[in-house]
């Protein structure tokens, strides 16, 4: 006699396979530039927990290069908790390195760059704490939002 069991976390065995992050879209917020601060770039990371239960992002540490040249980084400490088995989207305001001229932000708009981001997100599983390393490179059209709206 076979006995098939497909669920294993009734059992108390739990899998675990760490979340898969994507770029999903990259913005540009719709703003006065000025030479001092030029508007943030809002890159936004699909992140999807294939597990069947709860896991949490406590740290994200991004950087974005546009047409090979560095936009900036950014290092940030915030819980957000992924859905079972779902994809959630995470808009991140990325702070622009003070050299990026804010004139070649404005001019970027409606065009076709190759864009560039890599980091490491810490997650908090049921087994402890987890580090992803992820790295996407493509072409994309940055978008535009206005200044206040939702990302």
């Amino acid at each position: 006699m076979t006995l098939f069991l497909g669920a294993c976390t009734p059992l108390g065995l739990w899998l675990y396979q760490d979340p898969v992050i994507t770029m999903s879209r990259i913005t540009l917020e719709v703003r006065k530039p000025t030479r001092a601060k030029p508007p943030p770039v809002v890159v936004a990371l699909d992140v999807k927990n294939v597990n069947d239960y709860p896991v949490s992002a406590e740290r994200l540490e991004l950087s974005l290069r546009v047409d090979g040249i560095s936009m900036g980084k950014l290092t940030q400490d915030s819980t957000v908790t992924l859905a079972i088995d779902s994809i959630s989207t995470v808009a991140i305001a990325l702070p622009v390195e003070r050299w990026v001229i804010a004139d070649r932000l404005e001019a970027s708009r409606d065009v076709t760059h190759v864009v560039a981001v890599q980091g490491r997100a810490t997650f908090r599983t049921p087994f402890g704490t987890r580090k992803v390393r992820f790295a996407q490179s493509s072409a994309m059209v940055f978008s535009e939002r206005a200044s206040g709206s939702t990302p």
